[in-house]
């Protein structure tokens, strides 16, 4: 049913042989075939000459001496023989009856456990390769100085690279093949462990190199540090990860919502896609949450107070994906003066740029049928949606701030009534601080396949040789995205993606290294690395364990004592320094919740709240009615 899923060209003749050994392949795929076959499997099947020799051991002397006991104890003789046959006949037909009934369940299982595996082996089959195509696809939205760029930064973030392809990625990024030399160099040196020789090279190339990295820093600040790393002889490692992009998830389900495929990059749908493959394979990401027991009015207003900020993490997330979605249309403009670059600028500063891009497209005044016209038509009515979208901010703040006063002064009062020290002591015996996982089981996974490849299949997606085609053509960018977002609603009942503590479990924790992976790479094989390669990625949960202080201080204001400071030191690494600032910050309730972090700036609210929004509306109202007019 699925063979179109498997379509290969024929290997032509000389090509080259794959990087790994013939026996390590084997190796993989022995382990990648295992894992779908076990989570395929969901009972274990008895033997079928077992089921006869207990259906027959029950019909004869089991029915026999049972009978032969119960006529002795009753009636004080042996039963007649035509009793026996009465009983026995009865067993026998009730288990054929039973062996028929299980023969026709394990067919009908079998044939499910087989489909299953299908689309289990087709689902990490055709995910790594749907991320490689709209790799390219989002490359291919580039200019070739960016592609060029962004391809070295491809070769650079793999870890098993040699040193020629770092060479190269130097080249290709800097232009100076004197630095892609030393830059071999400094390759080879760190794989033997000569590190002393490596300092020398970067050493002699301090002047050469921070030329480069300052050219490129003007250019892309994040390639520019990727690079310095390369040139100071620090490769990336399968440990740490890869960092993940801030609020794809909130984009995704932006884009789903409005049915506007520009509320979401191609970046957005690659990280679904890598996402989708480590849950499949395993992945199993941590977050802690914290528990409190009080009275019923503290417990009250505590839940009211989680379910106001978590209602305002969800407003502040779509205003947020709303402003970058503007941004990213504008960027498609050369009118608007905004770049791949300005997208990544603070979000304060973005919105100015916003700003002061629709400004220079509306003095531009093209016609409403040319590009930019349409572009200007789809950018009021988000403008529009952005201004909504701020409205519900600033509701969802208010009841937030309720809410925390609310607690606050029932905190006050519970604390007057008991005691300061003793509210203290109580208070921090009540905390329960608890690790959970976000994963997958074997049923979601299969519910997840099953979703995914009947969405592929209603698409005609098709593999030939290495390349993805949507009916007779190539993906393209728009069916990438709707794959994507088709993706992220599939996983959201199975692991509540819309959940905001969910959310930033999964932003903080690095995504595992999949460079192992490659184009005609076998699914078994697929499967075997990535269960590898997630089970290699650390997460540093430290960091969130100081977030879970700073809320329990800046939110709740409980106290953080010396016992739970070390307890989470010592079980998720917490820095110290940090967990004692804290602490001695608890009974300080001059801080904003600690949800209104720094997209809470004044600058922020300024530029939401800027007056021009409105003006623009005005200015580009023809625009819109003009694509309105088009979309009816």
């Amino acid at each position: 049913m699925f063979r179109l899923f498997r379509q290969r060209k024929s290997e032509a003749p000389g090509a080259p042989e794959p990087q790994e050994s013939t026996q390590d392949q084997v190796l993989i795929e022995a382990a990648g075939r295992s894992r779908i076959t076990e989570v395929a499997t969901s009972a274990r099947k008895v033997p079928w000459s077992l089921n006869l020799l207990q259906l027959l051991w029950a019909a004869g002397p089991v029915t026999f001496l049972a009978m032969q006991g119960g006529y002795f104890l009753g009636f004080g003789h042996a039963a007649p023989t035509q009793n026996f046959v009465f009983f026995a006949v009865y067993t026998l037909l009730f288990g054929v009856i039973g062996l028929i009934a299980r023969f026709v369940a394990d067919a009908t299982r079998g044939r499910r456990q087989e489909r299953s595996q299908v689309q289990l082996r087709n689902t990490i089959d055709l995910l790594p390769d749907l991320l490689f195509a709209t790799r390219d696809l989002a490359m291919g939205e580039m200019t070739p100085d960016m592609r060029r760029r962004q391809s070295a930064a491809v070769l650079l973030h793999e870890v098993e690279v040699s040193p020629e392809a770092v060479a190269v990625a130097v080249r290709e990024m800097t232009g100076d093949p004197t630095l892609a030399s030393t830059a071999e160099q400094i390759e080879i040196y760190r794989r033997l462990g000569l590190h002393a020789r490596v300092a020398d090279l970067v050493e002699a190339t301090a002047d050469a190199r921070m030329a480069a990295l300052e050219r490129l820093h003007a250019e892309d600040s994040e390639l520019a540090e990727l690079l310095r790393d390369r040139l100071q002889g620090v490769a990336p490692t399968r440990e740490e990860g890869v960092r993940r992009i801030d609020q794809f998830l909130e984009r995704l389900f932006s884009a789903a919502d409005a049915d506007d495929l520009s509320r979401c990059s191609l970046d957005d749908v690659q990280a679904i896609f890598v996402l989708a493959f480590e849950l499949m394979n395993g992945r199993q990401i941590k977050r802690l949450t914290f528990g409190w027991s009080g009275s019923w009015q503290l417990g009250r207003a505590l839940d009211r107070l989680e379910y106001q900020g978590n209602r305002f993490r969800v407003a502040q997330a779509g205003v947020i994906s709303r402003l970058r979605s503007l941004a990213m249309l504008l960027a498609h403009s050369e009118t608007s003066g905004i770049t791949q670059q300005h997208l990544r600028e603070p979000l304060p500063v973005l919105g100015q740029q916003v700003l002061a891009g629709l400004h220079a497209m509306l003095a531009a005044e093209p016609d409403v049928r040319t590009a930019d016209g349409r572009i200007l038509g789809v950018a009021m009515a988000q403008v529009d949606e952005l201004r909504e979208a701020r409205n519900r901010l600033m509701q969802a703040q208010s009841r937030y701030g309720d809410a925390a006063e609310r607690w606050g002064a029932l905190r006050r009062r519970e604390r007057d009534r008991k005691g300061g020290r003793r509210w203290e002591m109580r208070s921090a015996r009540r905390i329960r601080v608890s690790e959970e996982l976000i994963e997958l089981d074997d049923n979601q996974k299969i519910k997840l396949a099953d979703g995914l490849c009947e969405y592929l299949e209603e698409l005609q997606i098709r593999r030939e040789g290495d390349f993805i085609y949507f009916g007779k053509k190539p993906l393209d960018n728009e069916t990438a995205k709707r794959i994507g977002i088709q993706l992220a609603l599939l996983l959201d009942p199975l692991v509540d993606l819309t959940n905001p503590s969910i959310q930033r479990a999964i932003y903080s924790s690095p995504a595992a290294y999949l460079g192992g992976l490659y184009v005609g790479m076998s699914a078994d094989a697929k499967a075997g690395l990535g269960s590898a390669m997630v089970r290699m990625v650390r997460q540093d949960l430290g960091r969130t364990a100081e977030w879970l202080a700073l809320r329990l201080t800046r939110v709740y204001h409980l106290p953080l004592t010396e016992g739970l400071r070390e307890f989470l030191q010592r079980q998720y690494g917490a820095n110290p320094e940090r967990l004692a600032m804290l602490a001695q910050n608890t009974g300080d309730e001059s801080h904003h919740p600690v949800a209104l972090r720094a997209e809470r700036s004044p600058e922020f609210d300024a530029m939401l709240q800027d007056k021009e929004w409105g003006r623009l509306l005005r200015r580009g109202a023809r625009y819109r009615q003009a694509e309105e007019a088009r979309q009816n």
